[in-house]
């Protein structure tokens, strides 16, 4: 499970009152007390780690071309200031106790009502807005704890899931056992584990962003699908580019909630400008659509295939912006209505 970042926030106007930090002083002593609000419950953990960010001198220039290796060797060293050590892939590793996650699996384990709906309404969007035939095969990348998995194999999708963590994998293996359709796994990196099949969809659920070589990774995908595949990216940190919480092309996160997964855990949290974004699926290859049910940023949808192959038929759902705007007009016409009736009554009377 990656730090699940609700980056729809950017857009509204409190985040002009987030906390801004500017050294790791006061990163480490706003870290101490999150942990303290850990024990108090999930909620306040995550709403005190969402009261602030950070302003970090990056140390030497950035590099201007954010598709190039100095860039992203820029990041990398910015990482090893953050994380106080190099990333390296065996930093993704997550500790935890097997059994206890068999019990109380994520999201339930957070005991948040309000987390837990999030993630149920997200999962359910995405499996809407992909739309794949029954039986389809789908490959999730850093599929984690395994729970957008255990949806789709419910619903007897042939699923595989890519995971750097072994013990991950056989968590999931287990928390789907009881299932009609055994889940495949494979241990390894994204972009160079050896995957000797193709798939009708890859997915990405809050996994991509820990891919500091992401180029590579998309340079492989067409690999990996059939005909007319499609690629599927959710919950991804995908920001407007004024936002101060991305403030490069793509990069370290700086909220609260992805420094504290980078400092105290080692992770790899990147984020994405949507210019950058949509110019790098462009470069690469892919055309996109996006979807927003607009309720948190667990609810942003893009959709990928090949310029070069027919369109999967997966983009045949009713977008959700359009049938959001269709149901507020209804509200607000029956809402003129309404104040029609009651003026022609107090008229009458």
């Amino acid at each position: 499970m990656s730090a699940s970042f609700d980056y729809a926030q950017d857009a509204l106007p409190h985040k002009f009152f987030m906390r801004t930090l500017s050294n790791f002083d006061q990163l480490d002593a706003a870290l101490n007390q999150a942990q303290v609000l850990q024990h108090q419950s999930d909620d306040a953990f995550r709403k005190y780690l969402a009261s602030f960010c950070m302003n970090l001198d990056a140390g030497r220039a950035m590099p201007a071309d954010s598709f190039s290796e100095d860039y992203r060797q820029w990041q990398l060293d910015l990482y090893a200031r953050i994380a106080q050590k190099p990333y390296a892939l065996v930093n993704e590793e997550t500790e935890f106790d097997l059994e206890d996650a068999l019990r109380w699996p994520f999201p339930y384990a957070s005991r948040s009502a309000q987390l837990v709906g999030d993630y149920l309404v997200s999962y359910g969007f995405f499996i809407k807005m992909m739309n794949l035939p029954a039986n389809a095969k789908i490959l999730e990348m850093g599929s984690g704890y395994g729970p957008l998995t255990a949806h789709l194999a419910a619903m007897g999708y042939q699923m595989t899931c890519l995971d750097v963590s072994p013990r991950l994998l056989e968590f999931v293996q287990r928390r789907t056992a009881h299932l009609p359709t055994p889940v495949n796994t494979i241990c390894g990196d994204m972009t160079t584990a050896p995957i000797d099949e193709t798939f009708d969809a890859v997915v990405f659920y809050e996994s991509f962003h820990h891919c500091v070589d992401h180029l590579r990774l998309l340079e492989r995908l067409p690999a990996l699908l059939k005909p007319g595949g499609l690629v599927a990216f959710a919950a991804e940190p995908i920001v407007p580019d004024d936002s101060p919480l991305v403030p490069y092309p793509w990069g370290l996160r700086m909220d609260g909630l992805s420094l504290w997964s980078i400092r105290r855990w080692g992770w790899m949290e990147l984020g994405f400008r949507e210019s950058y974004f949509k110019n790098m699926l462009l470069q690469t290859g892919w055309r996109v659509q996006r979807h927003r049910l607009g309720q948190s940023g667990l609810t942003d949808v893009w959709l990928a295939t090949r310029n070069d192959v027919p369109t999967y038929e997966a983009t045949s759902a009713p977008d959700a912006e359009t049938e959001l705007r269709k149901l507020r007009q209804l509200v607000a016409g029956y809402e003129r209505g309404r104040v029609m009736r009651l003026m022609k009554w107090l008229h009458k009377h």
